[in-house]
């Protein structure tokens, strides 16, 4: 986002994507839920899950209490209305509450569970569920209880919309029976990490490196939005992307572009959950495009390359880790620069992002507080929204000063090596060597960033992420050629820009670092 019983099934990397299981055992372990809209006006939706018992006496469900990607714990079982168990035959069974989030239904020895709940569906939140007239948007850790133990299993889902409604949009694979709305989720893990809109959806589909991509527009979409601009502007990041990584690491990549009053996206591993304002226009605003790249970097920052402390996920104890200012300020970073390289927007507009964020960063006294690794150990229990709208006074956001740090770390690279490497380097020898399974820790992170480097960078690390010790421009500065332009206020002495007097090789660094990439492989 602008995100241990540990699970041991977990979708965080493009080996990790296990197919369906073939064998009758493994099919007997399947999940379905049907989700049904009956009255969209009142908020609402309804779902009915199927559960092998396997001759068990009871069942341990539960639903998640958090969803990745959004450091909050939103205790989703709340919103959880007139839950009721059945046999196949229709026998009701009894249910306990061992714990808020969990269920416990005795089967009186029945092949299987059926459960029905309704879901109270009003909230516009990247991880709520929201149902309204015209459209609906699902997210998985809020909608479908599942199996307390960790055993990986199919889940099918099943939308039964409303009749007015057209269609679904979601990076869930489509069931093997090829209906309209049926999708299968190969774990709980990618279940989760899949929304699902429903509603009237315009679609805009393009092709980069083999993978199909698809920008899916639904809600109050203005009539000044231009859906296929939108989408040849996409195109350009994400060929950014193709060259930056050399690959895409899946075959379709879903933007679910939702317009409503609300702020924010959340990234997933084959798809993003947008909320756009009803007032934009065109396709081309940079501040748009800046953001959903953002979202897209994380497909590789974060749900595939990721902390360690960040999988397998505990969906009921939410995690803490160090690094989400790697996860989150270095993708704020190059979802900016990796929008211009792709030919959006202009150099001035990376500069104008830098300045943002080094006004905002220099202008709180929390920067004098907190340091970067105490503001990523703070999430889920800051008084701000995931690393959004905390407290300036007392704390920073990882977010904003972890942009500001890859900034300085990707100069103090370049520096060290002369230009011959860069950050790119480093993230790409990260993801070569803690993707997938792995994970990595703060230590090796920079142990890959001084390797890149080739010099030792603890001492770098160290002033910029553990203690509140100003950051230092200057070397960052002289090697692009930038200065703060002069200002009579204190409060706007931040503002970056290029040197009248920057030297030829300044400038060529700096042309370097935004330039527009080579094509693509299409």
């Amino acid at each position: 986002m602008r995100l241990r019983t540990s699970r041991t099934a977990f979708t965080l990397g493009a080996a990790l994507l296990w197919s369906a299981p073939r064998s009758t055992a493994a099919q007997a372990k399947q999940i379905t839920y049907t989700v049904r809209i009956p009255a969209p006006e009142s908020h609402t939706a309804t779902v009915e899950a199927r559960y092998p018992t396997g001759g068990a006496d009871s069942l341990d469900l539960m639903m998640a209490v958090w969803s990745p990607g959004y450091y909050v714990q939103e205790n989703y079982y709340t919103r959880v209305k007139d839950l009721v168990a059945k046999s196949p035959d229709g026998t009701t069974l009894s249910i306990d509450k061992p714990q808020p989030n969990r269920w416990r239904v005795r089967t009186n020895h029945a092949p299987a569970v059926v459960l029905t709940y309704t879901l109270q569906a009003d909230r516009r939140s990247v991880t709520g569920n929201w149902v309204g007239a015209d459209y609906a948007v699902l997210n998985g850790a809020p909608t479908f209880i599942t199996f307390v133990d960790t055993t990986r299993r199919v889940h099918d889902v099943t939308i039964d919309l409303p009749a007015q409604w057209k269609q679904t949009a979601t990076s869930l694979i489509a069931a093997p029976d090829g209906n309209p709305n049926h999708y299968r989720a190969r774990s709980y893990d990618e279940l989760v990490d899949s929304p699902i809109v429903a509603g009237d959806i315009a679609i805009h589909s393009f092709k980069v490196g083999g993978a199909t991509h698809i920008l899916a527009d639904i809600g109050d979409v203005p009539a000044a939005w231009d859906g296929a601009l939108a989408a040849h502007n996409l195109q350009k990041f994400v060929m950014a992307n193709d060259v930056f990584w050399g690959s895409l690491p899946f075959k379709k990549y879903v933007f679910l572009n939702v317009f409503r009053p609300s702020g924010g996206g959340l990234e997933h591993l084959n798809s993003t959950l947008l909320s756009s304002s009803p007032k934009s226009t065109g396709g081309g605003d940079i501040r748009w495009l800046q953001y959903v790249s953002h979202e897209y970097f994380h497909a590789w920052n974060v749900k595939r390359l990721r902390p360690v402390e960040l999988g397998p996920f505990d969906y009921e104890h939410p995690p803490h880790t160090p690094s989400l200012w790697i996860a989150e300020g270095v993708t704020t970073y190059y979802g900016n620069l990796l929008a211009c390289r792709g030919g959006l927007g202009t150099p001035e507009d990376v500069l104008s992002s830098w300045s943002r964020d080094i006004t905002s960063l220099q202008n709180s006294p929390g920067r004098l507080a907190q340091t970067l690794t105490q503001a990523s150990l703070g999430i889920f229990s800051s008084s701000g929204t995931s690393g959004v709208g905390v407290d300036t006074t007392k704390t920073i956001s990882y977010y904003v000063k972890g942009h500001v740090a890859g900034f300085l770390l990707d100069a103090r690279i370049q520096h060290a090596t002369q230009g011959r490497k860069s950050f790119d380097d480093v993230m790409r020898l990260a993801y070569k060597r803690y993707s997938g399974a792995h994970g990595y820790t703060p230590e090796q992170f920079v142990a890959v960033a001084s390797e890149v480097a080739g010099q030792d960078l603890r001492s770098f690390f160290h002033r910029m992420v553990e203690t509140t010790e100003e950051l230092d421009y200057d070397e960052a500065l002289q090697w692009y050629g930038l200065r703060f332009a002069p200002a009579e206020n204190p409060a706007k002495a931040w503002t970056l820009e290029v040197r009248t007097d920057a030297t030829p090789a300044q400038r060529a660094r700096w042309k370097r670092l935004t330039g527009t990439t080579a094509q693509s492989r299409n």
